[in-house]
């Protein structure tokens, strides 16, 4: 007897500790009224959490994003607010905050926060998307700061670098310009010409003649084979006008320089397709080529449409330097 009492008193005590361990707890009650569609429901039980101090991760995050659902916009800056509040050094709570104002289009909100989140966490679409918004709003002064940021971390682009270097020299900054357009022309695609003419012309301006022609040596020879193709009719070839730079800063070591590109260059009549012969072919070279061949080299003349700020042929890019499909 006393036995069959023990044991239904155990297994009475083991039915109640499984029956208490499957009732859902809090965590388990608002998932499952968020599963089942029940929002108004879940708000409340995830309000009261909220109250409570009781701010969890998920819990803040599916809170904030039924107060988008229901267009409740206030509540739901507070409570984002909040979250980054309680994480002041998360960039992943930062960004999240950032993404909010962009949604509820606070763009002044928006950019104080993308700048606090580069602060802690410096980062290539961060500062894009800060340089869209300065450029936007005309705060130049501030987009030049973060370019300055971005090559003193070398992480700027190509496209920033070469607008970085532009500002620069006509602000009269020409070791700041050299500095930019160095790094421009270290990682932008080898047929850019705008930002390499400018980068010239900025260090024969600072003496630096020497360095000046070596890196004209190393563009001019891309650059001519590449205008043969690709020019258009009525625009200025850039070996053209990079010889004549050439010649102005040192004519010696300038013809030198381009005899030495051409005693290096490969034919290009045979890889042409088409009815020309290898003597037309080098016809045309010499027509539309500035340096001649056996070494000759003739200082071509601007055309009257090509003077003038060379910003105005500046082709729409991307950040990678590639064109822009108009």
């Amino acid at each position: 007897m006393f036995r069959h009492i023990a044991l239904i008193t155990v297994l009475t005590a083991v039915a109640l500790a499984a029956g208490v361990a499957m009732v859902p707890g809090e965590r388990e009650q608002w998932t499952m009224l968020v599963r089942d569609g029940r929002n108004q429901d879940a708000v409340k039980a995830l309000e009261a959490r909220y109250r409570a101090g009781k701010r969890e991760v998920d819990a803040v995050l599916h809170l904030y994003k039924l107060y988008m659902s229901f267009a409740e916009i206030d509540r739901a800056t507070r409570v984002m607010q909040g979250f980054v509040a309680d994480r002041p050094n998360d960039p992943a709570a930062v960004s999240l905050l950032a993404r909010h104002y962009g949604d509820i289009q606070d763009k002044r909100a928006e950019v104080r926060t993308l700048e606090r989140l580069f602060e802690l966490a410096p980062s290539p679409p961060t500062a894009r998307d800060l340089l869209a918004h300065y450029r936007i709003e005309g705060a130049f002064d501030r987009e030049e700061r973060l370019m300055r940021t971005l090559l003193a971390n070398q992480t700027i682009t190509a496209n920033d670098a070469e607008r970085l270097g532009l500002i620069l020299a006509a602000h009269g900054d020409l070791y700041g310009a050299r500095d930019a357009l160095t790094r421009f022309d270290e990682i932008a695609n080898p047929e850019r010409s705008i930002g390499r003419l400018v980068l010239f012309d900025v260090l024969v301006q600072i003496g630096d003649k020497t360095a000046a022609l070596n890196k004209a040596a190393s563009w001019i020879g891309y650059w001519r084979k590449v205008s043969i193709h690709r020019t258009a009719a009525g625009t200025e070839i850039p070996s053209a006008r990079l010889i004549r730079m050439m010649m102005a800063a040192d004519e010696l070591a300038a013809r030198a320089l381009i005899c030495e590109v051409q005693r290096n260059e490969t034919p290009t009549s045979a890889a042409n397709v088409g009815t020309h012969s290898a003597s037309e072919d080098a016809r045309e070279r010499a027509d539309d080529d500035p340096a001649q061949e056996a070494c000759e080299v003739k200082v071509p003349e601007a055309e009257a449409d090509a003077v003038g700020n060379t910003v105005s042929h500046i082709e729409p890019r991307d950040e990678f330097g590639r064109r822009r499909r108009r």
